[in-house]
């Protein structure tokens, strides 16, 4: 339920758009599994009002930017989920969203070794 709706949103294209470490497909499936697995915790009728306001999110944007989401530009997308915040329940959908993404996107990728200072024996 969850993972069709964020795929019918638009956000994952926004995201990239956004956010430079998204760039990584490894980065972006982490996201894009963090969201879905974290929102699938939720009980049914948060998880069913959540799957319904993604799915309606790109109707919702074209009514206040416009243009669609998925063709909005950067500046367009930010512009956009601005005016989207005042509709009730958008800007906490895509706030939360977009903070699980960026969580399961730092969580996903290995972080790097740390380096042996010089002279040092492993």
């Amino acid at each position: 339920m969850i993972r069709g709706a964020l795929r019918a949103s638009g956000l994952r294209s926004y995201w990239l758009r956004q956010y430079a470490c998204l760039g990584d497909p490894r980065a972006r499936t982490a996201a894009e599994t963090h969201v879905t697995e974290t929102l699938s915790t939720l009980p049914l009728p948060y998880r069913a009002g959540y799957a319904l306001a993604l799915r309606l999110l790109p109707a919702a944007f074209f009514v206040v930017a416009g243009r669609g989401l998925r063709g909005a530009s950067a500046a367009e997308g930010r512009r956009g989920m601005q005016r989207l915040a005042a509709l009730p329940g958008f800007a906490e959908v895509v706030r939360s969203g977009t903070a699980l993404a960026l969580l399961g996107a730092l969580d996903g990728r290995p972080a790097p070794r740390p380096t042996a200072p010089a002279g040092a024996s492993r």
